[in-house]
């Protein structure tokens, strides 16, 4: 079986488990899982930090109360917009929640903000559908990530639910492994 079609059905099978987690697990386990990844000494030292705005509906690790945190806090936030053009991403710093605006898939985006410079980036949190205990993710299918995360010479941490961790993803040459996972039973990954 070809790996694109295998990683299709490992995605399908991956939202639908995250999709029927309940409101309350969901929330539960969001909580439990930000409150590993600040404890992190990579979390804390990194002062630029590009973070995925989770999509709730679609049950992603929800990053919204730490996005608001870091943004109080002492932390620089930057934030992707989508250039379904050339199906890339440009990176904005975030100065508030509100300046976010939900783009065509629904995803919320910075409207405004000064144009990031990759290589000041000291940590990027990173969305995903499921992993493996190597650390490779899988996300949406688009590659979006993936051609970001190539330019990227800093810490790649994915937050992802225990439920959604599998022994070992097939994997493209085009697939960008992260150095950490977070979920709520463990961390996986070596920088610790």
């Amino acid at each position: 079986m070809a790996v694109q079609r295998q990683k299709e059905q490992i995605r399908k099978r991956l939202l639908d488990q995250r999709q029927a987690i309940s409101f309350k697990e969901w929330e539960t386990s969001s909580k439990i899982i930000i409150e590993k990844l600040k404890q992190l000494s990579i979390f804390r030292a990194a002062k630029t930090v590009h973070c995925y705005v989770s999509i709730n509906e679609r049950r992603e690790v929800n990053t919204h109360p730490l996005i608001k945190e870091m943004i109080a806090g002492e932390k620089k936030v930057i934030i992707s917009r989508t250039k379904f053009a050339d199906e890339s991403l440009s990176h904005f710093e975030l100065h508030s929640f509100d300046d976010l605006s939900p783009n065509k898939w629904g995803v919320l985006e910075p409207v405004k903000g000064e144009k990031a410079v990759i290589s000041e980036i000291d940590l990027v949190i990173v969305p995903m559908v499921g992993g493996d205990e190597k650390c490779n993710r899988i996300g949406y299918g688009g590659g979006f990530y993936d051609r970001f995360l190539k330019d990227v010479f800093c810490s790649k941490v994915g937050l992802c639910f225990e439920q959604n961790i599998i022994e070992k993803l097939p994997i493209e040459p085009f697939d960008i492994p992260l150095d950490m996972i977070v979920t709520e039973g463990r961390i996986i990954g070596v920088k610790v």
